[in-house]
């Protein structure tokens, strides 16, 4: 009976503990990231000078298009308070929305900033384009009391401008220019970013302008890419280029009228006696293995040809290929090895060079922004473009003995396998992809002087590779940015 009575008891005592625990979490609200807004009333007077120190004043209630915002961030002490002003063009009134407490004051410090051609925004960041304004004071003042608050701010460019000048309708690639991609309205940052820009010239030949900055004032080069023919127009600017205020414009180069600007289309290099060759390759979109849309978002170069025995040795002091000769492709390498001789030729070159990713290899490989869609790399016809198991007599051959691919490039289909950064991965889609970073199996491209036609094509056949295995139809081909 005792037992009976003391199993009850815990029943009883479990039943109330369970009813008890529900009753607590019932009470317990949801955990939110939502922040608390309060609102005001907002007089706001200051100055948006225009660029080219060309002044608009700012009243409190007039000229401002209807939605106009200025985003503030307002100092109570040590702490910072974010907020959102809207203007409001039917009762030309400013709220604003605020997200901390405020007290009453006379002096108080804030900064202020007003975005033209902004993206989406809401309460924590901005999105931001090289097409954006940006304006800001961050020696701002204002006063709080009775709800209501007034925001004194000269507002002044963050950035230079310019804008490109050409025949109407022109589509042009602008590379080298920096500019913010984002504001947040919590963390009080920016962030930029330097990318190929694309635009088109208006009716009148001049195109919108461009906002931004150069990320080394040392060095204000820029960058136009004609993708028709891969070739690259580069000019250093003057100080004044991109100056904070300033507005400028640049006529866009062509191959027949290009004055002051230097044709880019490779870079030449040397270690010791032996010289290489870098092709410039522009970004673009295309179809990976013909099946995957993917976009490569920065213009890079790739090697002209597979990395030579020469190099190899100017750069290791050793030669590990089974069969030797100065202009034939370095052989019997691993991964691993290929790795320790980029990192001694970027020490000895002050260069960035890599291995080149799937996909920047497969671009290259089609002929880039120029392809003419071939079978094999430069042709439909394999004889022309590769050494293989039907040409190759089972060894391997120099370099540059077949014909190019449409971008100048030299043995991306056969003569040796060709390593690229990734490892095994099944990424073929979306914007410069890469994949397999950790696998101990790298992939490789292009068919060696070994194999048969069908390994020559470009989207047929890929492979992977022990990264610490050798073999004397692996090589290597450079990339760098």
């Amino acid at each position: 009976m005792k037992k009976l009575m003391y199993f009850a008891s815990f029943v009883v005592m479990a039943l109330m503990s369970v009813s008890c625990s529900n009753e607590e979490i019932d009470n317990v609200a949801p955990p939110t990231n939502e922040r608390v807004a309060y609102s005001a009333v907002m007089q706001f007077t200051g100055s948006k000078p225009s660029y080219d120190d060309e002044g608009i004043t700012r009243g409190a209630t007039d000229s401002w298009a209807d939605g106009s915002k200025v985003y503030l961030q307002l100092l109570v002490g040590t702490e910072r308070v974010d907020g959102v002003a809207t203007y409001n063009s039917s009762n030309q009134e400013w709220t604003v929305e605020y997200f901390g407490a405020l007290t009453a004051t006379n002096d108080g410090k804030c900064e202020a900033y007003y975005f033209e051609n902004a993206g989406a925004a809401d309460y924590k960041s901005v999105t931001l384009t090289s097409a954006s304004a940006i304006f800001a004071d961050k020696s701002a003042t204002y006063s709080f009391e009775d709800n209501t608050l007034k925001v004194t701010a000269n507002l002044k460019p963050m950035t230079g401008r310019i804008r490109m000048k050409g025949d109407a309708n022109q589509t042009f690639y602008v590379d080298g220019v920096s500019s913010y991609m984002k504001y947040s309205i919590t963390e009080n940052s920016f962030s930029s970013e330097k990318k190929v820009i694309t635009g088109t010239t208006a009716k009148g030949g001049y195109s919108s302008y461009i906002y931004g900055f150069f990320g080394d004032e040392d060095n204000k080069e820029i960058i136009f890419d004609d993708k028709e023919n891969n070739l690259g127009y580069t000019k250093v600017l003057g100080a004044n280029a991109l100056a904070v205020g300033k507005s400028g414009y640049l006529n866009i180069p062509t191959l027949n009228n290009r004055s002051g600007w230097s044709l880019l289309a490779e870079k030449e290099f040397n270690v010791g006696s032996v010289s290489f060759k870098m092709i410039r390759v522009i970004c673009g979109t295309y179809m990976m293995w013909n099946q995957y849309s993917v976009t490569l978002s920065r213009n890079y170069f790739m090697g002209e040809t597979e990395v030579t025995q020469a190099l190899w040795n100017a750069v290791m002091n050793s030669n590990p290929s089974s069969i030797k000769g100065d202009n034939l492709p370095v052989n019997n390498v691993s991964w691993n090895d290929c790795i320790s001789f980029i990192e001694k030729l970027n020490a000895k070159t002050g260069g960035n060079f890599r291995m080149p990713t799937e996909a920047e290899w497969e671009f290259a490989a089609k002929g880039a922004n120029k392809s003419s869609g071939y079978k094999y790399c430069g042709s439909n016809t394999v004889d022309e473009v590769a050494w293989y198991s039907s040409n190759s007599s089972s060894t391997i051959h120099e370099v540059k003995s077949k014909k190019p691919n449409e971008i100048q490039i030299y043995d991306m289909s056969g003569n040796v396998n060709e390593f690229c950064q990734d490892g095994r991965h099944d990424l073929f889609a979306g914007t410069d992809p890469v994949g397999g970073l950790n696998d101990s199996y790298k992939i490789y491209r292009g068919g060696a002087y070994s194999d048969g036609e069908s390994y020559q094509r470009i989207c047929n056949y890929r492979g992977n590779y022990y990264s610490s295995s050798t073999s004397n139809t692996m090589g290597l081909r450079l990339a760098s940015y």
